[in-house]
């Protein structure tokens, strides 16, 4: 072997010291090199870069340049393998110093390392978690039902000597002033807007109500502190509003015509019992996450260990690197990105700052959760085919499944499978082992969104939430 280790030392928590030692004759091949290196970046007149003979490289650098330069050779070319030899995870930068430097003897170097903790856990089983109904009420079903219907609403013109009501959609001009002159936002004509949607502001849109079409009106309203230019925030605005049309949105029949629309049910009762199945699903995997969500606030709350700050201060450079390639995709500033947001730089640093705190420490509990559990989670041969082939189904490009099966055959790919499965056997025996303390619906609070005919299936189709790695892009 072309190096060894003498000595593995622990020097702080999560510190080590390694003394090496590189064999002379890898140290010797690295000095040929070096002089070549050095020979092709360097200007000595009268010589061609390249071509300078190592001699008058000598001479112009000295001897020990040339075997610093070896040495540097050696230690980069083999510290990987040092590394994935001696099982480390460093999160660090090393810090490495030669201790003998010979033309005619082994090399041999220290090699401080910062590595990646090993949390100590606190008890995660038996946890105290909420558990969320997973039953669905006639209301809910028919609310989504509603919501469905309404995605195909129509809008139809009410009687002409029927006044505004909150829901309708009207189409007006607007004029605003602030002290006699117009201002950003302020105006506008032939706006559609639906009353009570809080679209532009609620004072606004509740003026509307009891206007006929074809009338107007002249008020003055306290702009909102909410409204996107500050600088207007709580000034007084003069409005002057014209309605020129009212509509009513129409919501179609739940007949066999419209069920066409949105896939092959037998009937009313067939569409009813799917989207009642598809609400269960979808509250089944709410409780579920909010399970795991609290198993893990909770063991983050409890655990003593420290998380290193470079592994922090790394997250937080990934995560801004990753915001910004997106709004550099989208042609978007990030002035403008806070614009929108509407929040300041320094609340924009602390929240990523806090997400780049939870992911690592949520990175370090699976960890540690990985170790703890290794008899009760390592997955079979068969398990490990059943993940790769149920991978390999999901594809429907015939062209993509022989570059997917390549991949989960080959070495990487299997350990893939393996962490997928390790990691869902965990969460699986997180949320068996808890105390659900069970809780009446909170009634689309945290909710997320529900899948409905009309939308994109795939986009809905329940997924464990990614977990960050320090490896990860």
């Amino acid at each position: 072997m072309s190096y060894k280790i003498k000595n593995r030392k622990k020097i702080d928590l999560n510190k080590i010291k390694l003394e090496l030692e590189i064999s002379n004759n890898f140290l010797k091949k690295n000095i040929g090199k070096a002089y070549k290196n050095i020979s092709e970046k360097t200007n000595i007149p009268g010589f061609r870069k390249g071509k300078i003979p190592y001699q008058v490289i000598d001479v112009n650098f000295g001897k020990q340049y040339v075997l610093n330069e070896a040495a540097s050779l050696s230690i980069s070319e083999l510290y990987p393998d040092i590394i994935t030899e001696s099982s480390l995870n460093p999160i660090d930068y090393p810090r490495i110093k030669i201790t003998q430097l010979k033309e005619d003897l082994p090399l041999g170097f220290e090699v401080e390392l910062e590595l990646e903790p090993e949390i100590q856990l606190p008890a995660y089983k038996g946890i105290k978690v909420t558990g969320f109904s997973a039953d669905v009420s006639d209301e809910e079903l028919e609310k989504q039902i509603d919501n469905i219907r309404n995605n195909f609403a129509s809008l139809e013109p009410i009687e002409d000597d029927r006044p505004v009501l909150k829901g309708d959609y009207v189409t007006l001009d607007f004029n605003g002033e602030i002290e006699g002159k117009e201002f950003e936002g302020g105006s506008a004509e032939d706006y559609l807007l639906e009353v009570g949607s809080n679209t532009l502001f609620m004072e606004f849109e509740n003026s509307l109500v009891g206007i006929k079409k074809g009338t107007g009106k002249n008020l003055t309203l306290t702009l909102p502190g909410d409204i996107r230019n500050k600088e207007l925030a709580g000034k007084q605005a003069d409005f002057k509003i014209f309605i020129k049309e009212i509509k009513r949105k129409v919501l179609p029949a739940l007949d066999g015509e419209f069920l066409k629309n949105l896939g092959d049910y037998k009937d009313e009762d067939d569409f009813k019992s799917s989207i009642r199945e598809r609400l269960v699903e979808q509250k089944k995997n709410f409780r579920r996450a909010k399970i795991i969500e609290e198993v893990l606030n909770h063991i983050m709350d409890n655990m003593k260990s420290e998380v290193p700050g470079i592994m922090i201060t790394r997250r937080i450079k990934q995560l801004n690197e990753e915001i910004d390639e997106n709004l550099k995709k989208q042609k978007i500033t990030k002035e403008n990105y806070l614009k929108m947001t509407n929040i300041t730089e320094s609340q924009f640093d602390e929240e990523i700052r806090g997400r780049a705190v939870k992911e690592t420490k949520e990175y370090l509990i699976f960890k540690a959760l990985e170790k703890a559990e290794k008899k009760n989670t390592e997955p079979s041969e068969d398990e490990i085919n059943k993940e790769k082939d149920s991978i390999i189904s999901s594809y429907n490009k015939e062209a993509d499944i022989p570059r997917i099966k390549e991949f989960l055959e080959s070495t990487d790919g299997k350990e893939t499978l393996v962490q997928s499965i390790r990691r869902r056997k965990i969460i699986d025996l997180l949320v068996n082992s808890s105390k659900v303390i069970e809780e009446k619906d909170t009634g689309g609070k945290d909710k997320k969104e529900i899948w409905t005919p009309d939308k994109n299936k795939t986009e809905f189709e329940k997924k464990e939430e990614k977990l960050w790695t320090p490896d990860s892009k």
